[in-house]
Order: C-alpha cells, then sequence, then structure tokens
C-alpha cells in the first residue's frame, strides 16, 4: 500500500508543478508575445526593456526586447542561418551589447533555436564593483524584427540559475497581432 500511495504521490506531482508556473501574455501594437513565468518571478516594464527578475536575487533577471528587423528579404524567417545575420549578431554584440559593459569578454557563442527560429548566442562576462556577471545574449529574427534576449545573473549563481532562464526562453512565442 505504501508503494501505491508513493507512485501516486510522484505521479501526481507533475500537474502540481505546472501550477508553479502562469502564461504571460504581453501587447504591443503589432506584435504580441507570450513565456513562461515561474512562480515568485517578478516583471520590470519601463515601455521599453522587458525584465523577468529571479526572487531573492534582485541581480538575477531575463530581459526581452526587440526593434524592427531589415526590410525587403524573402528569407527573413530563416535569416538565423545566413552571414549577413551572424555579422548583425555579432556588431550588436560587439558594440551594442558590449557599450558601457565593464571589463566584457566573450567566453563562448553558439546557436539554439527560439520560437521555431535559428538564434544566435553568446555568454559573455562583466565586473561590477560588486563583482563579475554573467551574462548570455541571444538574438534572432522573427515577424520582421530583431528579438535580443538577455540573460544576467551574478558569476557565483549563473550556472545554477541557468536552466531557469533556458526554460523561460525555450517557452517564449510571437506572433502578429
Amino acid at each position: 500500500m505504501t508503494l501505491k500511495a508513493i507512485l501516486f504521490f510522484c505521479l501526481n506531482l507533475g500537474p502540481v508543478m505546472a501550477f508553479g508556473q502562469e502564461r504571460v501574455v504581453v501587447n504591443d501594437p503589432s506584435i504580441q508575445f507570450s513565456y513562461d513565468k515561474p512562480s515568485g518571478w517578478e516583471i520590470k516594464d519601463d515601455g521599453y526593456t522587458y525584465q523577468l527578475h529571479a526572487p531573492g536575487n534582485a541581480d538575477a533577471y531575463v530581459s526581452f526586447t526587440y526593434v524592427q528587423g531589415p526590410q525587403g528579404n524573402d528569407y527573413v524567417s530563416s535569416l538565423g542561418d545566413t552571414p549577413a545575420f551572424e555579422e548583425d549578431f555579432n556588431f550588436e554584440l560587439q558594440y551594442n551589447v558590449a557599450e558601457g559593459v565593464e571589463g566584457f569578454k566573450v567566453i563562448e557563442k553558439g546557436k539554439v533555436q527560439i520560437d521555431g527560429t535559428t538564434a544566435l548566442w553568446a555568454k559573455f562576462k562583466s565586473e561590477t564593483g560588486e563583482g563579475n556577471l554573467i551574462h548570455y545574449f541571444y538574438m534572432y529574427p522573427r515577424l520582421g524584427q530583431q528579438f535580443k534576449i538577455t540573460t544576467t545573473a551574478p558569476e557565483a549563481t549563473a550556472e545554477s540559475i541557468q536552466k531557469d532562464f533556458m526554460e523561460i526562453i525555450k517557452s517564449f512565442k510571437a506572433k502578429r497581432r
């Protein structure tokens, strides 16, 4: 009987954990995006940058933004795999992301799928007066926009929270309104 009770508890744990997340939908004039927000995470939106902060760690957050992408290309939805997009990503990383970031140092780069589109990413380090931060910067084209997602966390907790960041990012969906 005890084995059945344990098995019943474990099988029902999935739905309980699912209630720990909330699907958040954000509407802008032409774009709607959504993602799964873990329980306890706090939204901060200044109208330009949209951030989701980890509970108990004000320096650990995910930032979402997007800007109008290049126009006139029939292959915009697959741009993540073109050399031109990689050049745009590298320019964005070196000149816009790195601007004003003390001790900016790229550690690693790669590709991942976000919302059915190839995204380029870079892991980089920055320095603050209170210690180093680890960031991941993701960029991908979708719906005529350049989506940019950045994660930030103190170096000491960066690897442990990266799984949470990736779950949020992988749940990200965008569509036209």
